[in-house]
């Protein structure tokens, strides 16, 4: 039962980080200076914590709440949402350029945001490795 709600959760994730990466893509690269926001009604703060915030956090709890449980296929949506924050990161980052005041602050905080990418990345590994180990293949 874990496994099953930690796929949906994982699914989940990974589909509201896709409607993130599209509405910061829409938005286009002049966004932040123009006020302009993409197809999602609400500003660059709120739209980075409800999607952005929220399945990374389900995509960590997923791998804990099933922890003693293998799954490839787990394993491989944790990859896909570690890669998904991490690839989004450097398009946001990509498309923001030089454009943004207080570039130390800002850089802090897209490394935050990578590294909890990679950390996903890892859990994704570390589950796949567990799953492979308590199934051996032939």
């Amino acid at each position: 039962m874990a496994l099953k709600a930690a796929m949906v959760m994982s699914i989940i994730s990974i589909v509201m980080l896709a409607v993130y990466g599209a509405d910061v893509i829409s938005a286009g690269p002049q966004a932040s200076q123009a006020g302009k926001t993409g197809f999602l009604p609400m500003d660059a703060s709120t739209r980075g914590s409800i999607f952005g915030i929220i399945p990374s956090a389900m995509l960590i709890a997923s791998f804990f709440i099933t922890r003693k449980e293998p799954s490839n296929l787990l394993g491989i949506l944790l990859i896909i949402g570690g890669g998904l924050i991490i690839v989004g990161t450097g398009v946001i980052l990509a498309m923001q350029g030089n454009q943004s005041q207080g570039g130390g602050r800002v850089a802090g905080e897209f490394g935050a945001v990578v590294v909890i990418g990679i950390v996903i990345l890892v859990l994704g590994g570390i589950k796949i490795k567990k799953s492979r180990k308590a199934n051996p293949a032939p």
